[in-house]
């Protein structure tokens, strides 16, 4: 069944489409905001109807391709594997999509070194953080990875999840990124002796939300 639109809202999609399309062939700079409308088939007025100017489109764009990145990686996460494994997850299904938008992807990587979407990009960020935070406060807690301080952990891990990133949309390989972080993330379990964890008792995942 076709994704029902609220009234309206398909005019804001084909702005949004366009301006994706028109970004990711000539640069996001070298875009104005006529020449969006005019390949959403809009005018101008319903172009500010809808946005504020050229960078509150790009804001809005920016947060909603990391917003369908941060969704795969949760959905990602499995009840009964450990935080590691799941973290793992989460960066190969982030990575797999990054693989799959397409066009997208130049966006994206253009985005990073544009001042004026930097401020978007940044409470996107801080969210990511807090919810890597609170993942890894917990597997601190319950002895899974080593004991080290969460909120740094947290910071150090989203700039790895960020530069391997970037990594990924300026070469289009992924490969090498993934062995990297599999390596340091890996190396975050915590090593249990044998017969040291209680009987019966297993690394869980319990509430999981977090974003490379």
């Amino acid at each position: 069944m076709a994704r029902r639109i609220p009234r309206g809202q398909d005019t804001r999609e084909r702005i949004l489409e366009s301006a994706l399309r028109l970004f990711a062939s000539r640069g996001y700079a070298a875009v104005s905001v006529e020449e969006i409308a005019a390949a959403a088939g809009v005018t101008k007025g319903a172009f500010y109807h809808w946005f504020a100017d050229k960078d509150d489109l790009g804001r809005d764009l920016q947060h909603t391709l990391y917003e369908r990145l941060t969704v795969a990686s949760r959905q990602a996460f499995r009840t009964g594997s450990d935080t590691v494994e799941n973290m793992l997850r989460a960066f190969d299904a982030y990575l797999g999509l990054l693989d799959d938008l397409g066009e997208a992807r130049f966006f994206l990587r253009d985005a990073w070194v544009i001042p004026e979407l930097d401020e978007a990009g940044r409470r996107d960020h801080e969210d990511a953080v807090a919810s890597m935070r609170d993942v890894v406060a917990e597997a601190v807690a319950n002895g899974e990875i080593v004991a080290l301080d969460p909120e740094a952990l947290a910071r150090v891990l989203m700039g790895v999840f960020a530069e391997a990133t970037l990594h990924v949309l300026r070469t289009g390989r992924r490969d090498g990124a993934e062995r990297v972080v599999h390596h340091l993330i890996g190396s975050l379990r915590a090593r249990v002796p044998d017969g040291a964890r209680e009987p019966g008792r297993a690394a869980t995942t319990r509430k999981r939300g977090t974003a490379p």
